[in-house]
């Protein structure tokens, strides 16, 4: 697919020079603000990865918001050589790609955790400490509600996923029901 190849491509790319540059993090924090203010401004973000604005203004644009937003230079003129390749579309996965090679780099790993409604702060941290002690390593817990679920909780922790909502739980129970009956 080409566009998982492009994405490794400039990830890997910027990534290197983060390494050599000691700006990783700084890296990741930036293209995450660029990323997040693209879409928080749908406007802005039809004129920077659009075509009707010609590259040059498309490029100042970018710069001026790059400026107010206190961005490197270094990512400056990445995201700048996006426009220039037409590849700025691709923002969001080079980002989600960066963040990969930058957590197997620092030896972390991203638990997503799907919940009913907000849990206190102490349960998170419990929650991040325990998928601390199970991967050895630091855990970055990315939370998001989901009313669906009924409640409980759902992870995935890399490729694996835990399924402790109360929505399975009862799908289960609907299912040996059924099966009861067909026997």
């Amino acid at each position: 697919m080409i566009g998982s190849s492009i994405t490794r491509r400039y990830a890997e790319a910027l990534i290197s020079i983060g390494i050599e540059e000691d700006s990783c993090d700084t890296f990741e924090s930036e293209l995450t603000k660029t990323n997040e203010t693209l879409n928080e401004n749908p406007e802005l973000k039809n004129i920077i990865y659009g075509s009707v604005y010609p590259r040059k203004e498309r490029k100042e644009i970018l710069k001026e918001v790059m400026s107010r937003l206190g961005i490197s230079e270094d990512v400056e003129h990445f995201l700048s050589l996006l426009i220039d390749k037409n590849r700025i579309e691709f923002l969001p996965h080079i980002l989600k790609r960066y963040e990969e090679l930058l957590d197997e780099i620092v030896g972390r790993v991203r638990a997503q955790v799907i919940v009913a409604k907000s849990m206190p702060d102490e349960s998170l941290v419990k929650l991040k400490e325990t998928f601390e002690k199970v991967t050895g390593k630091e855990v970055i817990l990315e939370v998001a509600e989901d009313p669906a679920i009924i409640g409980g909780i759902v992870t995935k922790l890399g490729n694996v996923i835990f399924d402790g909502s109360i929505r399975t739980q009862l799908e289960k129970v609907k299912r040996s029901i059924v099966r009861g009956e067909e026997g």
